[in-house]
């Protein structure tokens, strides 16, 4: 027996357990939350035995191998060594000094399974922000809840059946249901890794947060909006909610539950975000992250934009730059780029990291050319998104599902022309095809362009002009088989 190997392999298992998760359905190595890595059969092999069999047992799983491959034993252990050797630097990001990593062109490995997972457990929400995507409050009494039980219930299929290692509670608000404690700590007993995606209003509380920790809660991602109180308040439609969130970063840090804040960039606080990042910097956070409007419920509602309250004429002054004309409050796919890497440049310049989470065109802005990652549009792909009555939507900026867990298996609504339609980017825009970016970025959000109305940003970026039969196809596959349009979308 090798005792240094054994050794090795235990503590480093020991200590990466909650990190690392194998699936060898489409023999993936994730990185809790949603950074994956694909493995050849012997390593799958080698790592699902590791990290799922308990007590560690090198021996046991050289000889079996060694075996099964009549490989000599010195061998399996030079190439286990290797292997976790190699992750150990992947997880230090130093992925390309690993002896058993090998880097393959993009797209030439098949995810059959997502990666993350969501349930909006309620569309009610003790806030009522401007821009809301699922148009929180109002919605809450619309649309039904699920029960505890239907909710564990969904829990199970999502890691039976759609083998996802990770879950996000949402909303609406997730805090106001009752039964979130009993939910989060039934996730961490099948394994999940749990996190929160809240406003903080609860969280202001100590007593919630250590609920929320006493259930196993891993992390959370808080909203907000400005670091001037005036500015944030008057986003999220609460007088009362800047300092309760502030709290509820600082509530849920000193509770040990990995905590970050999370913007949307918009009109009203684009000149307030670097002053923002200061604030968060004070705040001594690692890392932060934003996004744009999704251009769906409360943010197609011009009544809501408005400046109504008792400050209107000095809060007017501070979120509009007077010597534009504020139409809306969405920054378009043409401005979001530039404004994008000074924030990051900021960010960096403060000690932290900036995250970006929006897909854009690429022919615009390229974020993966930036280090900012490649994002696209994880509609029934990499994220299976569940709203408060077991629908699955393609993402939760939709208003209609395609199936619902409660009733359906999950392999049913996953293999549905439907959500083939979403899974395949059949939605990208037909001026897209044949551009040579066009796999990284499929074309950006699919709600855009519903609401924009027409691709005429993209148009003089891309390399060739649909012809009209195209688009005509385009339309018809994008009204009968994708179907489901954004919350508030005619």
């Amino acid at each position: 027996m090798n005792e240094r190997l054994q050794q090795f392999a235990e503590s480093f298992v020991a200590s990466t357990r909650e990190y690392i998760f194998i699936r060898p359905e489409d023999r993936l190595l994730i990185l809790r939350p949603n950074k994956v890595h694909h493995l050849n059969a012997t390593a799958t092999e080698m790592l699902h035995a590791l990290y799922t069999k308990e007590p560690v047992d090198v021996d046991a799983l050289v000889r079996d191998l060694a075996t099964r491959y009549k490989t000599p034993p010195e061998q399996i252990e030079h190439d286990l060594e290797t292997l976790l050797d190699s992750v150990r630097l992947m997880l230090q990001n130093k992925s390309g000094l690993g002896a058993a990593v090998k880097r393959t062109p993009f797209g030439t490995h098949e995810i059959k399974f997502p990666v993350l997972s969501e349930i909006a457990l309620t569309y009610r929400c003790n806030n009522k922000c401007t821009f809301c995507y699922a148009s929180a409050p109002e919605r809450g009494p619309i649309v039904g809840e699920m029960t505890t039980d239907e909710v564990k219930h969904v829990i199970d299929k999502i890691v039976d059946q759609a083998k996802v290692p990770t879950i996000s509670f949402t909303g609406g608000e997730p805090t106001l249901r009752r039964d979130l404690f009993d939910l989060i700590a039934y996730a961490r007993s099948r394994k999940m890794r749990a996190n929160l995606i809240t406003n903080g209003l609860r969280c202001a509380e100590p007593e919630f947060v250590a609920k929320l920790k006493d259930a196993g809660l891993n992390s959370a991602q808080v909203s907000l909006e400005a670091a001037d109180a005036d500015v944030h308040n008057q986003i999220v439609g609460n007088p009362r909610a800047f300092e309760k969130t502030v709290q509820a970063v600082k509530n849920l840090k000193a509770a040990g539950i990995h905590t970050h804040t999370n913007t949307t960039i918009n009109r009203y606080n684009r000149n307030h975000l670097h002053a923002l990042i200061d604030f968060l910097a004070d705040l001594g956070q690692e890392y932060l992250s934003m996004n744009m409007v999704i251009r769906t419920g409360d943010a197609l509602n011009n009544d809501k934009l408005q400046i109504t309250n008792d400050k209107s004429q000095a809060l007017t002054t501070k979120i509009q730059n007077p010597k534009s004309k504020v139409e809306n409050m969405e920054i378009g796919y043409q401005e979001i780029g530039e404004l994008v890497l000074s924030l990051k440049k900021h960010t960096e310049s403060r000690g932290m990291r900036f995250v970006w989470y929006s897909p854009v065109p690429y022919c615009l802005f390229n974020p993966a050319q930036y280090g900012l990652g490649s994002q696209s549009c994880a509609a029934a792909d990499g994220l299976l998104s569940i709203n408060p009555s077991g629908d699955v939507l393609p993402c939760s900026s939709f208003e209609q599902g395609i199936g619902n867990l409660l009733r359906e298996d999950f392999q049913t609504i996953w293999n549905t022309r439907t959500a083939k339609y979403w899974r395949k980017k059949e939605f990208m825009p037909p001026d897209c095809r044949g551009c040579e970016l066009a796999n990284l970025c499929c074309g950006a959000c699919p709600l855009y362009w519903d609401q924009v109305g027409s691709f005429a940003e993209i148009q003089n970026a891309t390399p060739r002009h649909a012809s009209t039969l195209e688009k005509a196809i385009w339309d018809a596959k994008r009204r009968w088989i994708g179907q489901a349009k954004g919350v508030g979308m005619p």
